[in-house]
């Protein structure tokens, strides 16, 4: 089973805090998967980032206790 989970943020430090937290949780990124998309906010015509990585949960061997 597939335990993927995509990650989407507008805030640089909201994004990598996550990534951090998935991570210490066993997740890894998924290779080539990392994104950073410019996107216009339409009523101020701003630049702003949508940051995005797919992540993996990391199958160990040593599932049992």
């Amino acid at each position: 089973m597939d335990y993927a989970i995509l990650i989407k943020e507008w805030d640089s430090d909201s994004f990598h805090r996550r990534v951090l937290d998935l991570e210490a949780k066993g997740y890894a990124p998924r290779s080539g998967s990392y994104r950073i998309t410019p996107e216009m906010d339409p009523e101020s015509g701003e630049i702003v980032h949508l940051y995005s990585i797919e992540m993996d949960i990391v199958e160990t061997d040593n599932t049992a206790a």
